[in-house]
């Protein structure tokens, strides 16, 4: 007769640990007013991915939309069960787009091994608790797309190992502690889409190994933090908020950058010449903002640019002939600004340019056929600009244009 040691019970002739087993079979006996929900009958260990270690449960992951080995046929809903709190040996936890409401439990503060936490894409509310505080050994923090509210706890400063936070799409308030500075793993941070206000605080330029960061879509205000620019980033993303000043010369040093995102917020000040320095940059988006002077002539070093949109500033001047060597750019939207003086000849004829919005400024001269390609759709917006005839034919709309001779 096949004997376990006490606590643990018998399963197929393995030894499980009972109270694993009955948080297993909570999330089960909590899904059974949901339609998809699995069967009551079904055993615990055949519930989602496990792996298991001298009979403790270590690894789980249960997601009806992932592609990975934690693919389920099945949805799991109800309250997160208290007894999350008796996983002790846990490293890995994902409950990622099932149908969970309520809170997040207190008791998930016991949880002193795990190092992945993933709640994504459910209907958690409510505060995050401070026992979070406890799981020092969190490396991977994904809470998003929920709705969750409040302040984010301030033991979340003992979260010394994380690599990963991802905590977009809540109702977070309060300003972005600037504990965050002290974690210096991360790697990865996305705030966005929550309602935190306040400044960007500056100890995130003290983060090394940051090379994401989105704080898009909150009520942040002041100043970017011209230590933003000591980072290591590929992604910054602070667009839709209120952010006024400048735009730091030291983001030129970000040299590594793919994406810059400052769209829609109360930037004023001049575009810096040192943004051309970032010579891996594919979309730079500066629309909805108050930018005044010139394109600078250091546009050249954007070898990489695909995507170009400075549109609804009070840019000016003419426009600078080297925009002519951004050989990648395939969409240009300057459309809403005062810039006068004809377009650079070679910029209307780079090959894999496809949206040419130029509306809604003071240029003049004439546009040449260049533009046109009968085997590719092209967009081009020209009104209320002075160019003048012949318009080239691909040139669906002209619009109002004072020409003058």
């Amino acid at each position: 007769m096949w004997c376990c040691d006490t606590g643990f019970i018998e399963f197929e002739n393995n030894c499980y640990f009972q109270k694993d087993i009955q948080f297993l079979q909570a999330l089960i006996n909590n899904s059974q007013y949901n339609k998809n929900s699995p069967s009551s009958d079904l055993n615990p260990i055949e519930l989602g991915w496990q792996i298991w270690e001298n009979g403790r449960l270590v690894e789980f992951c249960s997601s009806p939309s992932t592609n990975t080995e934690c693919r389920m046929e099945y949805v799991l809903s109800g309250l997160i069960p208290n007894e999350i709190g008796n996983l002790t040996q846990l490293r890995k936890l994902s409950l990622e787009s099932n149908k969970y409401i309520g809170v997040i439990p207190r008791e998930i503060g016991a949880l002193k091994n795990i190092t992945d936490l993933t709640l994504s894409s459910n209907q958690l509310s409510g505060n995050i608790p401070s026992e979070i505080g406890k799981l020092e050994s969190l490396e991977h923090l994904a809470l998003n797309s929920n709705t969750l509210s409040g302040y984010l706890p301030p033991e979340i400063e003992n979260l010394k190992n994380l690599k990963w936070v991802y905590l977009a799409s809540n109702f977070f308030t309060g300003e972005i502690p600037s504990s965050f500075g002290e974690m210096d793993g991360i790697t990865y941070l996305n705030l966005s889409n929550n309602q935190f206000d306040g400044v960007i605080p500056s100890t995130l330029g003290k983060l090394s190994k940051l090379q994401y960061l989105n704080l898009s879509q909150n009520k942040l205000t002041g100043q970017i933090p011209p230590e933003l620019g000591n980072l290591h980033l590929y992604r910054l993303n602070l667009e839709f908020n209120q952010l006024s000043g400048i735009i730091p010369s030291e983001l030129g040093n970000l040299i590594n950058l793919v994406n810059l995102d400052l769209e829609s917020n109360q930037l004023s000040g001049i575009i810096p010449a040192s943004l051309g320095n970032m010579s891996k940059l594919i979309e730079l988006d500066l629309h909805n903002n108050q930018l005044s002077g010139p394109l600078p002539a250091t546009v050249n070093g954007w070898l990489a640019l695909e995507k170009l949109n400075v549109t609804n500033n009070q840019l000016g001047g003419d426009l600078p002939i080297e925009l002519g060597e951004l050989t990648n750019l395939k969409s240009f939207n300057i459309s809403f600004n005062n810039f006068d003086g004809s377009i650079p000849e070679k910029l209307l004829q780079i090959k894999g340019l496809e949206v040419l919005y130029i509306h809604a400024n003071q240029l003049s001269g004439q546009i040449s056929d260049d533009f046109c390609d009968e085997e590719k759709s092209k967009k081009i917006l020209i009104y209320g600009n002075s160019f003048c005839p012949p318009y080239p034919e691909c040139i669906k709309y002209i619009g109002k244009q004072t020409c003058e001779n």
